[in-house]
C-alpha cells in the first residue's frame, strides 16, 4: 500500500506531526484526546481518529474532548492494522505518532517526539517511553531474554490478586537507533501504543501493518512486532526515543492476565513466523528463543511446545493432560 498524502494546499512545518489513535470506542478515549489537547500542541497538524466501532462512536464526543486541536474522523474497518495503514495513507505529515487510546501522554509528547524525529532524519520509527500508570504498592519488573532483550511490565496487589500492566519500556534500553542484531522491538525500544512512523521510510512494497495481525485479527496481536523487526533487518532507522513518555493505564485483572499471554504468544510466533517461513533464519532464532524462555518462565504449567500452542489458540489448561487423537479422530 502506497503511504501517499491527499492533495493539499496549506504549508506544513518541517517538524508537524499528526496524532493517530484507533479506537474501539472505549470511555478511556475522551481522556485521551483531552490530555493530548491539554499539551503542548504546537507541532501537531492534526489529530486523525480512526473510528473502528463501526459507526457507534459519539464524534461530536471526540470533537469536544480534543478542541481546539483540528481532528480528522475516519471510518475503520475493524482491525487495528487495517486502522492504523489508513491514517497512515490519510496524514498529510511524513511523521505520525501512534498512540493508544488507554495511554496518557506527557503535556511535551507530542513535542519531544516531533523534535526527534525532525532531528533524525534517517529515522524510520521511534518508539517512546511507557510506564505504567501508577498505583498504590505498583513495581516494575523485567526480564531479560536470550538473544531478544528485556522486556517489562507492571505489577501490583489489587483486591482480586495480582495485576498485570504489559506494554511498558525497561530502565535498560538504550536511548537512540538500536545497535547490532535485529530484535522484536518490546525488547529494545518499545511498543505500537507510543509509535512514530515516517512514512517515507516506511518499505512500499506492503502495508506498513500487514492486516491479518494485530487486534481485531486473529493473532490478537503482533503487528508492532512484525513491522519492528522488518525495519531492523533491512537496515531502516528504530530508535528508542524516551524523552517523549505516555502512561499506560492497563492493570490487568488475574481474569484478563491469561487470555492476553495467549494473545501474546500468538501475535509473536505469527510475527516472527511469517518472516521464518519465508527463510529468515535470524527470525526463525529469535522465534525459538522466545519460545524457550516461555517455556522456562511462563508460570501456566506449560511445559512442552505442543502444550504451549494448544493453550494459546485453545481451551487447553496448564498441568492438565492433553486429550488423545489418532487419525480417524480428525477425519
Amino acid at each position: 500500500m502506497p503511504h501517499t498524502s491527499p492533495p493539499s494546499q496549506e504549508t506544513i512545518a518541517d517538524d508537524a506531526l499528526t496524532v493517530a489513535v484507533c479506537t474501539v470506542g472505549r470511555p478511556a478515549l475522551t481522556r485521551a484526546l483531552s490530555m493530548i489537547a491539554a499539551g503542548d500542541t504546537s507541532t501537531i497538524h492534526e489529530v486523525i481518529v480512526v473510528d473502528n466501532t463501526a459507526g457507534t462512536l459519539d464524534r461530536r464526543r471526540v470533537l469536544d474532548a480534543c478542541a481546539p486541536v483540528r481532528v480528522r474522523v475516519l471510518d475503520g474497518s475493524g482491525p487495528a492494522s487495517v486502522g492504523r495503514n489508513l491514517a497512515l495513507s490519510q496524514a498529510r505529515t511524513d511523521v505520525v505518532l501512534f498512540l493508544d487510546d488507554d495511554c496518557l501522554p506527557d503535556p511535551a509528547w507530542a513535542k519531544e517526539m516531533a523534535h526527534y524525529m525532525a532531528t533524525h532524519l534517517d529515522v524510520a520509527a521511534a518508539f517512546g517511553k511507557v510506564v505504567p500508570v501508577p498505583v498504590p504498592g505498583w513495581e516494575l519488573r523485567t526480564a531479560y531474554l536470550p538473544q531478544l532483550g528485556e522486556s517489562a511490565w507492571g505489577v501490583a496487589q489489587g483486591d482480586d490478586g495480582e495485576r498485570w500492566c504489559p506494554a511498558v519500556s525497561a530502565p535498560s534500553w538504550t536511548p537512540g537507533p538500536v545497535r547490532g542484531e535485529p530484535t522484536v522491538p518490546w525488547c529494545a525500544v518499545g511498543s505500537s501504543n507510543n509509535l512514530a512512523l515516517r512514512r517515507s521510510l516506511l518499505p512500499a512494497h506492503r502495508p506498513a501493518f500487514l492486516p491479518h495481525l494485530g487486534p481485531g485479527t486473529g493473532a490478537g496481536s503482533g503487528e508492532d512486532t512484525e513491522l519492528g523487526y522488518l525495519l531492523m533487518r533491512e537496515g531502516r532507522g528504530v530508535a528508542y526515543a524516551p524523552w517523549a513518555l505516555v502512561q499506560h493505564d492497563s492493570w490487568m485483572s488475574p481474569a484478563s492476565t491469561e487470555p492476553a499471554h495467549r494473545g501474546y504468544i500468538r501475535g509473536n510466533v505469527e510475527a516472527l513466523g511469517y518472516h521464518a517461513v519465508r527463510g529468515d533464519q535470524h527470525a526463525a532464532g529469535l522465534l525459538a528463543a522466545y519460545l524457550g524462555h516461555f517455556r522456562a518462565n511462563n508460570g501456566f504449567g506449560l511445559t512442552e511446545f505442543g502444550e504451549i500452542l494448544e493453550w494459546a489458540y485453545g481451551s487447553f489448561t496448564g498441568g492438565t493432560p492433553r486429550a488423545p487423537l489418532r487419525k480417524s479422530d480428525l477425519s
